[in-house]
Protein backbone atom coordinates (compact mmCIF):
# COMPACT_ATOMS: atom_id res chain seq x y z
CA UNK A 1 0.00 0.00 0.00
CA UNK A 2 1.14 3.86 -0.59
CA UNK A 3 1.98 5.04 3.03
CA UNK A 4 0.14 8.54 2.92
CA UNK A 5 0.05 9.29 6.95
CA UNK A 6 0.96 13.14 7.74
CA UNK A 7 4.33 12.09 8.28
CA UNK A 8 5.18 9.97 5.14
CA UNK A 9 3.62 13.03 3.20
CA UNK A 10 6.21 15.60 4.60
CA UNK A 11 9.05 13.13 4.29
CA UNK A 12 7.70 12.58 0.35
CA UNK A 13 7.34 16.60 0.02
CA UNK A 14 11.27 17.59 1.01
CA UNK A 15 12.38 14.67 -1.18
CA UNK A 16 10.88 16.31 -3.81
CA UNK A 17 8.34 13.94 -5.19
CA UNK A 18 5.55 16.94 -6.40
CA UNK A 19 8.18 17.78 -8.59
CA UNK A 20 8.62 13.81 -10.29
CA UNK A 21 11.66 12.73 -8.14
CA UNK A 22 11.15 8.90 -7.75
CA UNK A 23 13.81 6.59 -7.94
CA UNK A 24 12.66 2.16 -7.76
CA UNK A 25 16.12 0.36 -8.07
CA UNK A 26 16.41 -3.22 -9.38
CA UNK A 27 19.40 -5.29 -11.42
CA UNK A 28 19.01 -4.92 -14.88
CA UNK A 29 21.67 -6.72 -17.29
CA UNK A 30 20.27 -4.69 -20.46
CA UNK A 31 18.58 -1.80 -21.01
CA UNK A 32 15.08 -2.08 -20.91
CA UNK A 33 12.52 -0.74 -24.25
CA UNK A 34 9.00 1.02 -23.46
CA UNK A 35 5.78 -0.05 -25.50
CA UNK A 36 2.47 2.10 -25.00
CA UNK A 37 -0.01 0.06 -22.54
CA UNK A 38 -2.31 2.59 -21.78
CA UNK A 39 -4.48 5.69 -23.76
CA UNK A 40 -6.67 7.85 -21.71
CA UNK A 41 -9.15 10.92 -22.59
CA UNK A 42 -8.14 11.02 -26.45
CA UNK A 43 -8.95 14.08 -27.86
CA UNK A 44 -8.99 16.69 -24.75
CA UNK A 45 -6.15 18.99 -24.29
CA UNK A 46 -4.48 17.63 -21.22
CA UNK A 47 -2.61 20.20 -19.29
CA UNK A 48 0.12 20.59 -15.68
CA UNK A 49 0.99 17.75 -14.07
CA UNK A 50 -1.14 14.56 -13.31
CA UNK A 51 -1.19 13.20 -10.00
CA UNK A 52 -1.00 9.29 -8.69
CA UNK A 53 -2.05 8.43 -5.52
CA UNK A 54 -4.17 6.16 -3.82
CA UNK A 55 -7.79 7.89 -3.08
CA UNK A 56 -9.61 5.56 -2.35
CA UNK A 57 -7.69 3.29 0.18
CA UNK A 58 -7.38 0.10 -2.10
CA UNK A 59 -3.72 0.35 -2.02
CA UNK A 60 -3.37 1.25 -5.71
CA UNK A 61 -2.35 4.11 -7.60
CA UNK A 62 -5.00 6.52 -9.26
CA UNK A 63 -5.15 8.87 -11.75
CA UNK A 64 -6.22 12.86 -11.50
CA UNK A 65 -5.34 15.16 -14.62
CA UNK A 66 -7.16 17.91 -15.54
CA UNK A 67 -7.92 19.20 -19.07
CA UNK A 68 -8.79 22.29 -21.50
CA UNK A 69 -11.71 23.32 -22.85
CA UNK A 70 -13.44 19.85 -20.90
CA UNK A 71 -16.37 20.00 -18.44
CA UNK A 72 -15.61 19.46 -16.15
CA UNK A 73 -11.72 20.05 -16.49
CA UNK A 74 -10.91 17.64 -13.65
CA UNK A 75 -10.66 14.19 -14.38
CA UNK A 76 -10.14 11.21 -11.79
CA UNK A 77 -9.40 7.44 -13.28
CA UNK A 78 -9.61 4.62 -9.67
CA UNK A 79 -6.41 2.26 -10.84
CA UNK A 80 -7.00 -1.71 -9.90
CA UNK A 81 -3.04 -1.91 -9.56
CA UNK A 82 -2.95 -3.94 -13.15
CA UNK A 83 -2.64 -0.81 -15.32
CA UNK A 84 -6.19 -0.65 -15.98
CA UNK A 85 -8.38 2.69 -14.67
CA UNK A 86 -12.03 3.27 -14.72
CA UNK A 87 -13.43 6.80 -14.05
CA UNK A 88 -14.52 8.25 -11.02
CA UNK A 89 -18.44 10.09 -11.33
CA UNK A 90 -17.48 13.90 -10.90
CA UNK A 91 -19.21 15.27 -7.86
CA UNK A 92 -17.27 18.48 -7.68
CA UNK A 93 -17.46 21.46 -8.49
CA UNK A 94 -16.26 22.58 -12.37
CA UNK A 95 -13.25 25.55 -12.19
CA UNK A 96 -11.96 25.06 -15.45
CA UNK A 97 -8.16 23.56 -15.90
CA UNK A 98 -5.90 23.78 -12.86
CA UNK A 99 -2.32 23.09 -11.69
CA UNK A 100 -2.90 20.21 -8.91
CA UNK A 101 -0.78 19.77 -5.62
CA UNK A 102 -1.87 16.76 -3.09
CA UNK A 103 -1.14 15.79 0.29
CA UNK A 104 -2.50 15.12 3.89
CA UNK A 105 -4.32 18.35 4.54
CA UNK A 106 -6.30 17.55 7.66
CA UNK A 107 -4.07 14.72 9.13
CA UNK A 108 -6.59 12.13 8.99
CA UNK A 109 -4.32 10.01 6.67
CA UNK A 110 -5.48 10.44 3.50
CA UNK A 111 -3.83 12.51 0.21
CA UNK A 112 -6.06 15.82 -0.45
CA UNK A 113 -5.75 17.51 -3.71
CA UNK A 114 -5.78 21.23 -4.40
CA UNK A 115 -7.18 22.29 -7.52
CA UNK A 116 -5.83 26.06 -8.45
CA UNK A 117 -7.58 27.02 -11.75
CA UNK A 118 -6.54 28.95 -14.57
CA UNK A 119 -9.30 30.97 -13.59
CA UNK A 120 -8.23 32.13 -10.78
CA UNK A 121 -10.42 29.67 -8.35
CA UNK A 122 -8.43 27.37 -5.96
CA UNK A 123 -10.27 24.34 -4.30
CA UNK A 124 -9.22 22.31 -2.21
CA UNK A 125 -10.85 18.56 -2.26
CA UNK A 126 -10.18 16.80 1.47
CA UNK A 127 -10.89 12.81 0.35
CA UNK A 128 -12.63 10.32 2.78
CA UNK A 129 -10.13 7.74 2.18
CA UNK A 130 -13.35 6.23 -0.44
CA UNK A 131 -13.23 8.20 -3.19
CA UNK A 132 -15.38 11.04 -1.99
CA UNK A 133 -14.32 14.77 -0.94
CA UNK A 134 -15.72 17.22 0.82
CA UNK A 135 -15.18 20.87 -1.14
CA UNK A 136 -13.78 24.37 -0.23
CA UNK A 137 -13.05 27.01 -2.77
CA UNK A 138 -10.90 30.42 -2.71
CA UNK A 139 -10.80 32.95 -5.08
CA UNK A 140 -7.70 33.94 -5.92
CA UNK A 141 -5.88 37.50 -7.45
CA UNK A 142 -4.58 35.46 -10.55
CA UNK A 143 -4.75 32.06 -12.82
CA UNK A 144 -1.72 29.31 -11.74
CA UNK A 145 0.02 27.48 -13.59
CA UNK A 146 1.77 25.41 -10.61
CA UNK A 147 0.68 24.36 -7.17
CA UNK A 148 2.92 22.85 -4.45
CA UNK A 149 1.74 21.67 -0.98
CA UNK A 150 4.49 21.65 1.66
CA UNK A 151 4.96 23.07 5.48
CA UNK A 152 6.99 25.96 5.36
CA UNK A 153 6.07 27.55 8.73
CA UNK A 154 6.90 24.70 10.97
CA UNK A 155 3.56 23.94 12.66
CA UNK A 156 2.47 20.81 11.54
CA UNK A 157 0.07 22.29 8.68
CA UNK A 158 0.38 21.92 4.97
CA UNK A 159 0.74 25.08 3.47
CA UNK A 160 -0.12 25.98 -0.21
CA UNK A 161 2.40 27.45 -2.81
CA UNK A 162 1.04 28.65 -5.54
CA UNK A 163 2.77 30.38 -9.34
CA UNK A 164 0.80 33.02 -10.98
CA UNK A 165 0.00 32.97 -14.79
CA UNK A 166 0.43 36.54 -15.39
CA UNK A 167 0.44 39.03 -12.65
CA UNK A 168 1.12 37.40 -8.67
CA UNK A 169 4.60 35.81 -9.31
CA UNK A 170 4.67 33.26 -6.18
CA UNK A 171 2.13 33.09 -3.41
CA UNK A 172 2.09 31.49 0.07
CA UNK A 173 -0.83 30.94 1.45
CA UNK A 174 -0.53 29.41 5.08
CA UNK A 175 -2.97 26.69 5.94
CA UNK A 176 -4.62 25.88 9.48
CA UNK A 177 -4.94 21.80 9.34
CA UNK A 178 -9.09 22.27 7.72
CA UNK A 179 -8.67 23.05 4.35
CA UNK A 180 -8.39 26.60 4.58
CA UNK A 181 -6.17 28.97 3.48
CA UNK A 182 -4.36 32.38 4.18
CA UNK A 183 -2.09 34.70 1.87
CA UNK A 184 0.86 35.04 3.95
CA UNK A 185 3.41 36.70 1.26
CA UNK A 186 4.22 37.29 -2.39
CA UNK A 187 7.39 36.64 -4.32
CA UNK A 188 9.27 38.68 -5.68
CA UNK A 189 8.81 41.76 -4.11
CA UNK A 190 8.00 43.66 -6.29
CA UNK A 191 7.52 42.12 -9.26
CA UNK A 192 10.16 42.98 -11.69
CA UNK A 193 7.73 44.01 -14.56
CA UNK A 194 3.58 44.45 -15.02
CA UNK A 195 3.52 41.02 -15.97
CA UNK A 196 5.28 38.37 -14.97
CA UNK A 197 3.78 34.54 -16.71
CA UNK A 198 4.52 31.92 -13.96
CA UNK A 199 5.75 28.38 -15.54
CA UNK A 200 7.13 25.88 -13.10
CA UNK A 201 7.40 25.04 -9.62
CA UNK A 202 9.29 23.13 -7.08
CA UNK A 203 10.00 22.52 -3.24
CA UNK A 204 13.02 20.89 -1.48
CA UNK A 205 15.16 21.79 1.29
CA UNK A 206 18.55 23.11 -0.99
CA UNK A 207 20.84 24.16 1.84
CA UNK A 208 20.33 21.19 4.15
CA UNK A 209 19.33 23.53 6.79
CA UNK A 210 15.84 21.91 7.96
CA UNK A 211 13.44 24.03 5.94
CA UNK A 212 12.13 23.98 2.82
CA UNK A 213 12.69 26.04 -0.39
CA UNK A 214 11.39 27.51 -3.54
CA UNK A 215 12.65 27.35 -7.14
CA UNK A 216 10.26 28.62 -9.73
CA UNK A 217 10.62 29.53 -13.42
CA UNK A 218 9.10 32.94 -15.19
CA UNK A 219 8.99 33.29 -18.89
CA UNK A 220 10.89 36.63 -19.61
CA UNK A 221 12.09 36.79 -16.24
CA UNK A 222 13.99 33.74 -15.69
CA UNK A 223 14.24 31.16 -12.31
CA UNK A 224 13.82 32.28 -8.77
CA UNK A 225 15.65 30.52 -6.00
CA UNK A 226 14.62 31.61 -2.81
CA UNK A 227 15.57 29.99 1.13
CA UNK A 228 12.94 29.39 3.79
CA UNK A 229 13.45 30.12 7.53
CA UNK A 230 11.07 27.19 8.79
CA UNK A 231 8.75 30.57 9.72
CA UNK A 232 7.65 30.93 6.66
CA UNK A 233 9.98 33.80 5.75
CA UNK A 234 12.17 33.26 2.23
CA UNK A 235 15.34 35.30 1.45
CA UNK A 236 16.14 35.25 -2.33
CA UNK A 237 15.85 35.91 -5.91
CA UNK A 238 16.55 35.69 -9.22
CA UNK A 239 19.38 33.17 -10.39
CA UNK A 240 22.15 34.47 -11.52
CA UNK A 241 23.41 30.60 -13.35
CA UNK A 242 21.16 30.45 -15.44
CA UNK A 243 20.21 33.63 -18.65
CA UNK A 244 16.81 34.63 -17.80
CA UNK A 245 16.32 34.32 -20.99
CA UNK A 246 16.17 30.95 -21.38
CA UNK A 247 12.53 30.12 -20.20
CA UNK A 248 12.48 26.82 -18.19
CA UNK A 249 8.77 25.24 -18.91
CA UNK A 250 9.37 22.26 -16.32
CA UNK A 251 11.99 21.84 -13.03
CA UNK A 252 12.80 18.97 -11.18
CA UNK A 253 14.66 18.16 -7.89
CA UNK A 254 17.05 15.47 -7.25
CA UNK A 255 20.33 14.37 -6.40
CA UNK A 256 21.73 13.27 -9.88
CA UNK A 257 25.40 12.61 -8.68
CA UNK A 258 24.87 11.40 -5.71
CA UNK A 259 27.12 14.07 -3.21
CA UNK A 260 23.98 14.40 -0.76
CA UNK A 261 22.52 17.99 -2.42
CA UNK A 262 19.66 18.85 -4.55
CA UNK A 263 20.01 19.27 -8.23
CA UNK A 264 18.19 21.56 -10.69
CA UNK A 265 17.00 19.83 -13.70
CA UNK A 266 15.16 22.04 -16.53
CA UNK A 267 13.46 21.29 -19.83
CA UNK A 268 12.52 24.37 -22.18
CA UNK A 269 15.08 26.26 -23.45
CA UNK A 270 14.26 27.72 -27.05
CA UNK A 271 17.64 28.40 -28.72
CA UNK A 272 16.12 29.08 -32.04
CA UNK A 273 15.90 26.60 -34.77
CA UNK A 274 18.16 24.30 -35.26
CA UNK A 275 19.94 25.22 -32.43
CA UNK A 276 20.56 22.60 -29.33
CA UNK A 277 18.42 23.30 -26.70
CA UNK A 278 16.61 20.71 -24.43
CA UNK A 279 17.03 19.51 -21.06
CA UNK A 280 20.01 21.43 -18.54
CA UNK A 281 21.05 20.30 -15.32
CA UNK A 282 22.66 21.98 -12.35
CA UNK A 283 24.29 20.64 -9.90
CA UNK A 284 23.93 22.05 -6.24
CA UNK A 285 26.71 22.76 -3.87
CA UNK A 286 24.49 22.52 -0.91
CA UNK A 287 25.58 26.32 -0.09
CA UNK A 288 23.81 28.12 -3.23
CA UNK A 289 26.15 27.38 -6.00
CA UNK A 290 25.08 25.73 -9.15
CA UNK A 291 27.40 24.01 -11.59
CA UNK A 292 25.49 23.33 -15.11
CA UNK A 293 26.32 19.58 -15.88
CA UNK A 294 24.14 19.42 -19.62
CA UNK A 295 26.68 17.29 -21.39
CA UNK A 296 24.97 15.00 -23.27
CA UNK A 297 21.65 16.28 -22.96
CA UNK A 298 21.19 19.41 -25.41
CA UNK A 299 20.56 17.47 -28.28
CA UNK A 300 17.13 18.52 -28.83
CA UNK A 301 15.73 20.91 -31.59
CA UNK A 302 13.00 22.24 -29.61
CA UNK A 303 12.32 21.60 -26.20
CA UNK A 304 8.72 20.96 -24.72
CA UNK A 305 7.11 21.20 -21.29
CA UNK A 306 7.58 18.20 -19.53
CA UNK A 307 10.53 16.56 -17.57
CA UNK A 308 10.58 13.34 -14.79
CA UNK A 309 13.27 12.12 -12.84
CA UNK A 310 13.40 8.17 -12.07
CA UNK A 311 16.43 4.95 -12.07
CA UNK A 312 14.30 3.52 -15.27
CA UNK A 313 16.81 0.77 -15.59
CA UNK A 314 17.96 -0.18 -12.09
CA UNK A 315 21.70 0.63 -12.23
CA UNK A 316 20.82 3.15 -9.08
CA UNK A 317 21.14 6.34 -10.82
CA UNK A 318 18.62 8.78 -11.97
CA UNK A 319 17.30 9.31 -15.04
CA UNK A 320 15.40 11.99 -17.26
CA UNK A 321 12.34 11.69 -19.32
CA UNK A 322 12.11 15.15 -21.49
CA UNK A 323 10.14 15.86 -23.96
CA UNK A 324 10.97 17.80 -27.14
CA UNK A 325 11.75 17.58 -31.31
CA UNK A 326 14.62 16.37 -33.10
CA UNK A 327 13.64 17.03 -36.53
CA UNK A 328 13.70 20.66 -36.39
CA UNK A 329 10.05 20.62 -37.47
CA UNK A 330 7.29 20.28 -35.08
CA UNK A 331 4.92 20.65 -37.81
CA UNK A 332 5.66 17.88 -39.62
CA UNK A 333 7.00 15.81 -36.51
CA UNK A 334 5.34 16.62 -33.75
CA UNK A 335 7.48 15.85 -30.37
CA UNK A 336 8.76 12.89 -28.54
CA UNK A 337 9.28 11.55 -25.36
CA UNK A 338 13.62 10.86 -24.63
CA UNK A 339 15.45 9.39 -21.97
CA UNK A 340 18.76 10.55 -21.20
CA UNK A 341 20.70 7.66 -18.99
CA UNK A 342 22.24 8.90 -16.04
CA UNK A 343 25.83 7.97 -14.80
CA UNK A 344 25.47 8.93 -10.83
CA UNK A 345 28.02 11.67 -11.73
CA UNK A 346 26.20 14.37 -13.29
CA UNK A 347 27.06 12.53 -16.77
CA UNK A 348 24.36 12.24 -19.67
CA UNK A 349 23.67 9.72 -22.60
CA UNK A 350 20.80 9.45 -24.92
CA UNK A 351 19.33 5.88 -25.19
CA UNK A 352 18.29 5.96 -28.78
CA UNK A 353 16.42 2.56 -29.25
CA UNK A 354 13.94 3.08 -25.99
CA UNK A 355 11.19 1.95 -27.38
CA UNK A 356 9.35 5.78 -26.44
CA UNK A 357 8.34 7.35 -29.58
CA UNK A 358 10.78 10.09 -31.35
CA UNK A 359 7.82 11.95 -32.75
CA UNK A 360 4.22 11.84 -33.29
CA UNK A 361 3.10 12.86 -30.13
CA UNK A 362 0.46 16.44 -29.96
CA UNK A 363 2.03 19.18 -27.56
CA UNK A 364 3.63 17.26 -24.53
CA UNK A 365 2.51 19.24 -21.23
CA UNK A 366 4.18 16.89 -18.73
CA UNK A 367 5.99 13.84 -17.88
CA UNK A 368 5.50 11.93 -14.75
CA UNK A 369 6.80 8.27 -13.38
CA UNK A 370 4.89 6.40 -10.84
CA UNK A 371 4.79 2.20 -10.68
CA UNK A 372 1.16 1.50 -11.52
CA UNK A 373 1.31 -1.72 -11.23
CA UNK A 374 3.44 -3.25 -8.44
CA UNK A 375 5.96 -4.70 -10.60
CA UNK A 376 8.35 -2.65 -9.78
CA UNK A 377 9.10 -0.40 -12.23
CA UNK A 378 8.02 3.00 -13.21
CA UNK A 379 5.60 3.36 -16.01
CA UNK A 380 6.32 6.68 -18.28
CA UNK A 381 2.81 8.73 -18.21
CA UNK A 382 2.57 11.81 -20.74
CA UNK A 383 -0.43 14.27 -21.34
CA UNK A 384 -0.45 15.92 -24.21
CA UNK A 385 -2.67 19.24 -25.69
CA UNK A 386 -3.25 20.04 -29.12
CA UNK A 387 -5.32 18.80 -30.97
CA UNK A 388 -4.15 15.31 -30.90
CA UNK A 389 -4.23 15.16 -27.41
CA UNK A 390 -4.30 12.04 -24.84
CA UNK A 391 -3.09 11.09 -21.90
CA UNK A 392 -0.53 8.02 -22.65
CA UNK A 393 1.02 5.67 -20.18
CA UNK A 394 4.04 3.60 -21.40
CA UNK A 395 5.66 0.75 -19.69
CA UNK A 396 8.82 -1.53 -19.50
CA UNK A 397 8.20 -4.17 -21.73
CA UNK A 398 8.77 -7.19 -20.78
CA UNK A 399 11.78 -9.65 -21.87
CA UNK A 400 11.07 -12.26 -24.64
Amino acid sequence: MFPFGRRSFLRFTTLGLAAGYIGLSRPAPTLPRYVKALTLGPGKEWRFNPLLIDINGDGHLDLVATARLAQPALHIWLGDGKGTFTPLKPTWTDIGYAALATGDINGDGFPDIVAASHFGAVQTLLSDGKGGFTEKLLRGQDGYVAAQLADVDGDGHLDLILVGYAKVGIEVYFGDGTGNWTLHTRLPEPRPGPTMPGRALVVGDLNHDGHLDLVAAFQRWGLYVYYGDGRGGFTGGTATFRPPEQTAESLALGDVNKHGNLDIIINGSPSGRDQPCGPDVYLGDGHGEWKASSAGLRLLKYASVGIALGDLDGDGNLDIVAAGNMTGNVQDGGYGLFWFRGDGKGGWSLVPESGLPSRGLSTVHSITLADVDHDGFLEIIALCGGNRGAITMWKRQQPQ
